[in-house]
């Protein structure tokens, strides 16, 4: 918090004692949390929230990086493209799409694996069947 009050004096052009006067608090407490003595309390982060309204509260109480609300950010999203390189772009004419020769079909990656796991498959026999009635019976039918 002490770098953040100090970044926030240098960048507001202020004195220590000009920005205790604006959020209305003694010029020593400001000092005591330049130099980390002291940790502002709830109610000197609301004044300093309430005398610069322009503030990003996520700024001073959290770690993000926009110290003023309405600063921008520079960051492209993924469909802006960098028009210096417009002359490399290649635009094909339909139909006249390049289409490679020789592809695989893709059964014939599947076949050898197929074949090997019904081969390595062990082998069951059903060794016996027992069927539940409704009325709370049943039969076992045992394989000869």
């Amino acid at each position: 918090m002490q770098e953040k009050i100090r970044l926030l004096l240098e960048k507001e052009k202020l004195t220590p004692k000009e920005f205790a006067m604006k959020i209305s608090i003694q010029p020593s407490a400001v000092s005591h949390f330049r130099s980390g003595r002291n940790k502002p309390s709830i109610d000197v982060v609301q004044k300093i929230l309430k005398a610069f309204p322009n503030i990003n509260p996520d700024w001073l109480l959290l770690d993000s990086d926009i110290m003023y609300k309405h600063q921008k950010v520079e960051q492209r999203d993924l469909f802006s493209q960098d028009v210096s390189h417009a002359e490399n772009i290649k635009i094909s004419e339909p139909g006249k799409e390049s289409v490679k020769q020789n592809i695989p079909d893709d059964s014939t990656y599947y076949q050898p694996v197929i074949k090997e796991i019904i081969k390595t498959a062990p082998l069951k026999e059903i060794t016996r069947i027992v069927v539940y009635f409704s009325d709370n019976t049943y039969e076992d039918f045992l394989a000869r």
